[in-house]
């Protein structure tokens, strides 16, 4: 828990600097679409690469002026992760898709010139639910995704934290209307703490997601 606390911290200062300025301050709520996928030891997928899977976010946010130019913002979102693989093997196809949805926290320091908008910041994710699906020949199932470190049960599938590092570029398209782009990547370790080392060697999985958003400002104008 101690990798997380720097996050944490982070948004302490950032939310109490902000609330405490006399500069403009803005609400807003945000949604979109997510391009999420992971990057992944081989050996895990058995060389099948993943393959990009579309998910959503939407959420709440708030950004604080600290000068004419820059500021800094933090969110509540739940945002869709996830891959997908597929393999076929003589007349069989095997298809296996993975869609975790996490609460997440983005902090950013952004900076806004003539409705351009640039923002880059930490983010911490607390995994909330989602499903697993696994499919043979058009056969299908799905199960309940669960967070844990693995030591409890086996049918823990990824680590109760996420956290990275985002980016966002986007534009003001009216006094309250701002569509933009973005890409989360993950630094922490996705999977449960138990899964992550065997006598075999040592494994990690990072989320990675490309976002495209509407996000409708109210407030200060």
């Amino acid at each position: 828990m101690k990798r997380q606390l720097p996050f944490f911290s982070a948004l302490a200062i950032l939310l109490v600097f902000g609330t405490t300025s006399s500069a403009q301050v803005k609400f807003g709520v945000k949604a979109g679409l997510n391009l999420a996928n992971i990057s992944a030891d081989n050996e895990l997928l058995g060389g099948t690469s993943p393959k990009m899977l579309p998910s959503f976010h939407a959420g709440f946010l708030a950004e604080f002026g600290i000068s004419e130019n820059l500021g800094v913002g933090a969110g509540l979102q739940i945002s869709g992760k996830g891959f997908k693989v597929s393999e076929s093997d003589g007349g069989d196809k095997y298809e296996v898709t993975s869609r975790p949805l996490y609460l997440q926290v983005p902090v950013s320091l952004n900076y806004t010139n003539n409705g351009f908008f640039a923002g880059v910041g930490p983010y911490i994710g607390f995994g909330i639910g989602g499903k697993n699906k696994e499919s043979l020949n058009g056969d299908s199932a799905k199960t309940d995704i669960n967070f844990g470190d693995g030591s409890g049960s086996s049918d823990d599938t990824y680590a109760p934290l996420d956290y990275g590092i985002g980016l966002e570029l986007g534009y003001l398209i009216s006094g309250n209307i701002r569509l933009s782009a973005s890409y989360n990547f993950g630094l922490a370790n996705a999977l449960p703490k138990e899964y992550r080392e065997d006598e075999f060697g040592k494994y990690k999985i990072n989320h990675k997601v490309i976002g495209i958003s509407a996000t409708y400002l109210f407030g200060a104008q």
